[in-house]
């Protein structure tokens, strides 16, 4: 008989890095949104992490750091590493950056037929079907920014993929966790407020939510889309 072994808070905050990691791409699938590069998966998560709260949620305390290829979650390349090498996500277009002390590297990533349905097997908690609840949501009303953003024939072209990820990659940064943690210049990137102090994510959220609310709409997906269809906003005014 195998002898059991104590799984060690470090484990176990990783294994739920990565449980959170094949969230975020299954639900990006399930969306229909471009594959994710490994810029998109940072600022996915980041946003995530940023946003948890609303939806009762504990974010993970991984925090970012800031580097020249941008954000960087070291445990995100751990868990895509094992995830890749496990045959529950693909990868292509893979290139290494150098790095002294850590692997630093860019690909795009897509859950298999099996990391779907790890997935799926992982949703059977509670606490897991709340977190891809949530996620998807958040998915979801990023493909409904970007019908707002782009015209319906670059949304419906598999050949404006490109297009439709920079676009996407432009309202995330906009976050306004984001970017109040950019305009620091801190070597750590935070995303983490406190039940008591809330992210700048989650109290625009809740003031969005308090407004939707008077007009009688209570959907949190409807809540996640307002949000980002604000950011849209903000980039337009940077761009224009």
């Amino acid at each position: 008989m195998a002898k059991l072994k104590a799984v060690t808070v470090v484990d176990h905050e990783r294994l739920q890095f990565t449980r959170w990691v094949l969230f975020v791409l299954v639900a990006n699938e399930a969306a229909g949104l471009p594959p994710v590069t490994r810029h998109r998966l940072h600022a996915l998560l980041f946003m995530s992490f940023a946003a948890s709260r609303y939806y009762g949620i504990a974010p993970l305390r991984q925090r970012a750091r800031r580097t020249e290829h941008g954000p960087y979650y070291r445990w995100a390349h751990i868990a895509l590493g094992g995830l890749v090498l496990s045959g529950l996500v693909d990868l292509h277009d893979f290139h290494a950056h150098p790095q002294p002390r850590d692997l630093q590297f860019e690909g795009v990533f897509r859950p298999t037929l099996a990391g779907v349905k790890v997935a799926r097997e992982l949703r059977r908690t509670v606490t897991g079907q709340a977190l891809y609840r949530f996620l998807l949501d958040l998915c979801l009303a990023s493909a409904r920014t970007l019908e707002e953003a782009l015209p319906a024939d670059v949304i419906r072209s598999p050949d404006a993929r490109p297009e439709q990820g920079r676009t996407l990659d432009q309202v995330l940064e906009e976050d306004l966790t984001y970017q109040q943690v950019v305009r620091l210049h801190n070597d750590t990137m935070d995303h983490e407020g406190t039940p008591e102090e809330a992210t700048p994510t989650v109290s625009g959220l809740s003031t969005i939510d308090t407004r939707l609310h008077r007009a009688g709409r209570l959907n949190r997906k409807d809540i996640l889309s307002a949000y980002q269809t604000v950011l849209l906003r903000r980039v337009k005014q940077v761009v224009g």
